[in-house]
């Protein structure tokens, strides 16, 4: 049985997997099968779309890290929101392979419904971003996987440091919610205690991007109390869809180009899930960075990512 101290640190520990963040415009929610689906839209309002899908957990706020560098590169970047994370609907019964409709109904909101549009999905949501280019690959101008977690046990892949942890909580449920409880207490009263916790083992490329910057730091306190805003139950299960069989073999997805960005210093998703991505996903491309960690590979390639959705496709007028 974990004590309190262990059970907190352990899902401490998970929440420091998401980025720091900060808003750049305000919160929108669109009504999805009587479900609101939450978002936050970053960059150029008539550049390119492209969804970004945060890790697990995470919320809308993770973009924020690339909201500048989506301007500059005229991309109009929508993060969102899963189900129980930030301002979105928990259910229970969700599946991976249930997201691609909610995404194509928020893309049609925003005037999308025949248009073209792309997507990243950073860490845990890599195999949300996995599942839309299964589910409708000639809607996509391309899918970026960055710092992508692999399936658990996949064949030739070694776990991060944080596998263990996310197995456990995906068997012990309950466990789970009590640690994420006490997470959000301490962050009401110790945040920089919480942050001492989660960042203990966090690569020194990561730590100097985030914690080397007082304006970052304070981020990354807001970025985890929203992730868990609707209490622990989203995260919870967040975790144990990344954690079970995700419903499809990524051998399937096809007909879309997909690029792998993975940094050779992760210790939360090791090179190995990279290159498991790529061996899987036929005609992929792998792009590698010895020096870079699990948010670092995020932000120090951001332009070249973005340079891969293009700027061809038509945007459409505003109604």
């Amino acid at each position: 049985m974990l004590t309190r101290r262990e059970a907190l640190t352990a899902g401490a520990t998970l929440l420091a997997a998401g980025l720091p963040a900060i808003p750049a415009y305000a919160d929108r929610v669109q009504s999805c099968g009587g479900r609101r689906i939450a978002y936050r839209e970053y960059g150029d309002p008539r550049g390119q779309l492209v969804f970004y899908f945060h890790g697990t957990p995470g919320s809308r706020l993770e973009a924020a890290l690339i909201g500048g560098d989506a301007c500059a590169a005229g991309i109009r970047l929508i993060s969102i929101d899963r189900p129980g994370l930030g301002c979105s609907t928990h259910y229970e019964c969700r599946r991976i392979l249930d997201w691609p409709c909610d995404v194509q109904r928020l893309a049609a909101s925003l005037g999308y419904a025949d248009a073209p549009f792309g997507i990243i999905g950073l860490s845990g949501g890599a195999p949300y971003a996995a599942a839309c280019a299964l589910r409708f690959p000639h809607r996509l101008t391309h899918v970026a996987i960055v710092s992508g977690h692999a399936p658990m046990c996949a064949p030739g892949v070694s776990p991060g440091n944080q596998d263990k942890l996310i197995e456990l909580i995906a068997r012990r449920e309950h466990l789970g919610k009590t640690a994420f409880k006490l997470i959000d207490r301490k962050l009401d009263r110790k945040p920089d205690k919480v942050v001492d916790m989660v960042t203990k083992n966090w690569t020194t490329a990561d730590k100097k991007l985030v914690l080397c910057n007082s304006r970052r730091y304070q981020q990354l306190v807001a970025n985890l109390n929203e992730a868990g805003r609707c209490g622990p139950a989203g995260i919870v299960t967040d975790i144990r869809l990344l954690a079970c069989p995700w419903g499809f073999a990524l051998c399937q997805v096809q007909g879309v180009g997909v690029s792998i960005w993975q940094g050779g210093c992760d210790r939360i998703v090791t090179p190995s899930m990279g290159r498991y991505f790529h061996r899987q996903i036929a005609g992929s491309e792998l792009i590698q960075n010895p020096r870079a960690g699990h948010v670092t590979m995020l932000k120090w390639h951001i332009r070249d990512i973005f340079s891969r959705f293009g700027t061809e496709a038509a945007i459409p007028t505003p109604s």
